[in-house]
């Protein structure tokens, strides 16, 4: 799991700020051979380019359903499973080292109430590692604001709890402000737990909101919550707007980054303003 979550902190989306800067016609639109000029009704992100290579890649159906994400860098592969109402029921990301699962359950409102995770080595055996049980708690208006979590340690199936921990968000608005993350919690052989390590929390405070559209939107609610679940940084995907600055906090020690984009005319990113890294869209039909 460290694996992983270090590997989504690396992720390069990390903060906006509104260009003054006209930019030429071509960056606007994110032009190339894979990109259709000038999207102006239902899009979903395609890929994400840096120094006009593919980093990561978005798999969707013509009519917009998200299918598979491909993670070039680290060769890292995540397919998407829907249910009969067409939510994303289940989420797998495979290595060649690992594999995790991660399975939701929901309510008669379409909203995740639970999510089950299952960390598997890539051997013979499909040694299981680590599996961990997520109960989700939303706001009066539908928004994700608490994740408790418990897990086990090359668990049995009947085995007990070891650990437990939890996920803390806060809005402002229709964005994420702020998500607290803390793993820390012992649960005994009895039952017992110890309390969480507050210098074990790792806070990321996402501040100086845009007003323009965040690229994930074109994604399932229910995948941006995913992602979530699998590293908290990435939780502002679930913003509707796009943050000017990030801030993580750890054992006291603040990290603050800072990044702009330059947009289209229909409010979505297309690049950073130093057009190396570049977010491509493709219209839905």
């Amino acid at each position: 799991m460290k694996k992983y979550l270090l590997w989504f902190f690396s992720f390069p989306l990390l903060g906006l700020i509104l260009s003054c800067v006209p930019p030429d016609p071509a960056m606007v639109y994110g032009w190339n051979t894979n990109t259709p000029a000038g999207i102006t009704g239902p899009r979903i992100l395609h890929k994400i380019d840096s120094a006009n290579v593919t980093r990561k890649e978005y798999v969707s159906s013509p009519s917009g359903v998200l299918e598979t994400v491909k993670y070039y860098d680290t060769d890292d592969v995540i397919k998407l499973f829907y249910n009969s109402n067409n939510k994303v029921s289940k989420m797998t990301l495979t290595d060649p080292d690992m594999s995790m699962d991660l399975n939701f359950s929901y309510n008669s409102a379409n909203k995740i109430t639970n999510a089950v995770m299952t960390t598997k080595m890539n051997n013979s055996n499909q040694t299981v590692m680590e599996e961990t049980h997520y109960w989700l708690v939303y706001n009066n208006v539908g928004q994700l604001i608490k994740a408790d979590r418990k897990s086990k340690l090359f668990p049995s199936i009947t085995g007990p709890f070891t650990h437990y921990g939890v996920i803390n968000l806060t809005w402002a608005g229709d964005n994420i402000v702020k998500v607290m993350q803390n793993n820390s919690g012992i649960i005994h052989p009895d039952g017992s737990m110890e309390p969480l390590d507050p210098m074990a929390a790792m806070v990321y405070k996402f501040e100086d909101y845009d007003n323009k559209i965040n690229p994930y939107t074109t994604f399932p609610a229910e995948f941006n919550i995913g992602m979530g679940i699998l590293a908290p940084l990435t939780f502002f995907q679930c913003s509707y707007n796009n943050h000017q600055k990030l801030q993580m906090e750890f054992l006291n020690m603040p990290v603050t980054t800072y990044g702009n984009y330059i947009y289209d005319t229909q409010n979505y990113p297309v690049s950073d303003v130093s057009g190396i890294t570049k977010y491509i869209y493709k219209p839905v039909q």
